[in-house]
């Protein structure tokens, strides 16, 4: 009787069901940023939540993580009421990235945090990004001459709030998305 041995391949790559998972949670946070109405004038950029999800979801290397990023971008020109809308190309690799690092703190260690994880790294990722577009927009528009206002306190209560948003959503999604791809 012959010995068969079994030998693990490692992912080089993401897999075609992968882009589709990555497209589609895209589409719906494309498709949920258009609907979801302002809540005191601030519509949740709901792009960056699926993104996230899907980075934790799928575990992607960095160079899929920065072309995941990229790809929100571009999905967030679709759906974007910003000034500046394409300061996304900067801020959304950054919020993709800050949500891969934080992949690797020990979440699965601990029956709380494991359960907590999807909120705190959503939340943080919605936070990198967001803050990324702030610190950028206040560089650009540091030399014109606007009228002193409270514009960037505002954008930041737009960041907490989306934050806020996107993690209660990939919350509530996490676990039955991570199930159901499981037993795809």
């Amino acid at each position: 009787m012959e010995e068969v041995k079994l030998t693990r391949v490692e992912k080089q790559g993401l897999q075609a069901v992968d882009v589709v998972v990555v497209a589609v949670l895209l589409a719906a946070g494309a498709a949920l940023r258009l609907i979801v109405p302002p809540f005191f004038g601030i519509t949740p950029n709901v792009v960056i939540g699926m993104y996230v999800l899907a980075i934790m979801l799928l575990k992607p290397r960095l160079p899929q993580v920065l072309g995941i990023g990229l790809v929100a971008a571009a999905v967030c020109q679709l759906t974007t009421k910003s000034l500046l809308p394409y300061l996304n190309f900067a801020s959304e690799p950054v919020g993709a990235i800050v949500t891969a690092l934080l992949l690797y703190l020990p979440f699965d260690k601990n029956g709380l945090l494991k359960t907590i994880k999807p909120f705190v790294v959503t939340f943080l990722g919605t936070f990198a990004s967001g803050f990324t577009y702030i610190t950028i927009f206040k560089a650009v528009t540091l030399f014109a001459t606007l009228p002193k206002n409270p514009a960037y306190t505002y954008l930041l209560l737009v960041v907490i709030v989306t934050g806020t948003f996107n993690a209660i959503l990939a919350q509530v999604l996490y676990f039955p998305l991570k199930q159901l791809l499981k037993n795809m």
